[in-house]
């Protein structure tokens, strides 16, 4: 049997749910060229360790070898995507997705003659920009039809394991309206947030490399004139905080995930500083300064949109972004137009989209009458 499984390829981070809305997994979504590697010890836990080689039509690079998340991001020719690169067309994506699910397959699919066969559902999706261009037909069927085979390096307990990857169906779904059917939708299908249907919303998806601007409009739909992409998001940003803190400091922030948790940190003490040689010192300066740029920029497209759609009633700021850029961005609409703007904690705003996607399979399912749960325990 199939197995279903919900996969956001965020600019971030790669963030899925694997059978059900209990079980979660998280991968940086970084990825380096790696043939081999020199092992003093190997890692415990094969997530921290993900080194494969992946041999797919789907992929540009017909066959290569990679370390793929914790482990690419320790090597210096790592890879994290740019804004130049749409998703749809760059194998960085394909790799992430394709790791993710042979990961979850050595314990969910039985292994035959060194070989473990398996079927999915997948609903993943792609930005506004790129759907409204017309690309998730081809993202689909370049998934749907390809061969997919993942093979185990030096991974810990999985070393030499083949997966082979086939789909069953695969929905491709825009990021901004997902982001809607999360909010107005229970885990099990119910209505929630009721006050949010029949009116003009716009979600604000504020990403690493991107920013989505989409708007739901009373019908529940996508309004295809005024929503939009721009390729601006928190990344750009954070790297120039990284340089200016190391140029000011000589003190290297490893990563832009390391750098949020500065900025986030919930205790006082902590968020924005670092330490060096031992002494505490504030980055917030900097911070403010780069972000503060970014933040106007943002408002700037909320205003456009209002001014394109002025019957929109609330504007939700969703995404990793939104939770950097929260504090500079209700300091901007308190100063002028103050309109309704909603911000979702941190943990919604990483998982909302992932979740989103596991929803959309779910109704999917039950329109055509198959099980979830039979398929699941099924492929146990």
């Amino acid at each position: 049997m199939a197995r279903f499984v919900s996969i956001d390829i965020g600019n971030d981070a790669v963030k899925g749910y694997l059978g059900d809305l209990e079980n979660k997994i998280y991968i940086p979504n970084v990825i380096a060229d790696l043939k081999d590697r020199d092992i003093v010890e190997m890692e415990k836990e094969p997530l921290n360790a993900l080194h494969v080689e992946i041999t797919s039509s789907a992929l540009k690079i017909k066959n290569g070898s990679f370390a793929v998340g914790k482990l690419a991001s320790k090597y210096p020719n790592n890879d994290e995507l740019t804004p130049e690169q749409d998703k749809s067309e760059s194998d960085q994506p394909i790799v992430l997705l394709l790791t993710t699910l042979a990961y979850d397959a050595i314990s969910k699919f039985k292994e035959e003659d060194g070989i473990i066969e398996a079927t999915y559902y997948l609903s993943t999706g792609l930005p506004l920009d790129e759907t409204k261009k017309g690309k998730a037909k081809e993202f689909r069927k370049k998934l749907k039809t390809a061969q997919h085979e993942v093979k185990f390096l030096k991974t810990p307990n999985f070393e030499n394991k083949i997966v082979r990857i086939k789909f069953e169906q695969v929905i491709v779904n825009t990021e901004g309206f997902a982001a809607y059917v999360d909010l107005t939708t229970n885990d099990n299908g119910s209505t929630k947030n009721e006050e949010l249907l029949g009116k003009t919303i716009l979600i604000n998806d504020i990403g690493g490399l991107s920013t989505d601007s989409a708007i739901i409009t009373k019908d529940a739909e996508v309004d295809n004139e005024y929503s939009d992409g721009i390729k601006k998001g928190v990344s750009t940003y954070l790297d120039n905080i990284i340089k200016r803190v190391y140029s000011t400091h000589k003190y290297t922030i490893k990563s832009r995930r390391s750098l949020v948790e500065i900025i986030t940190n919930q205790d006082s003490e902590e968020q924005y500083h670092i330490w060096v040689d031992g002494n505490r010192v504030s980055i917030k300066g900097i911070v403010d300064d780069e972000l503060s740029i970014l933040a106007k920029e943002e408002y700037k497209l909320i205003k456009e949109l209002w001014r394109n759609v002025p019957d929109t009633r609330l504007a939700y700021q969703i995404g990793g972004g939104s939770v950097v850029l929260k504090p500079y961005l209700t300091e901007l609409n308190q100063a002028d137009k103050n309109y309704p703007l909603r911000f979702v904690s941190a943990e919604e705003s990483v998982w909302m989209i992932a979740r989103a996607y596991f929803k959309i399979l779910m109704m999917y399912a039950d329109s055509k009458g198959i099980s979830i749960n039979e398929a699941a325990a099924a492929s146990e």
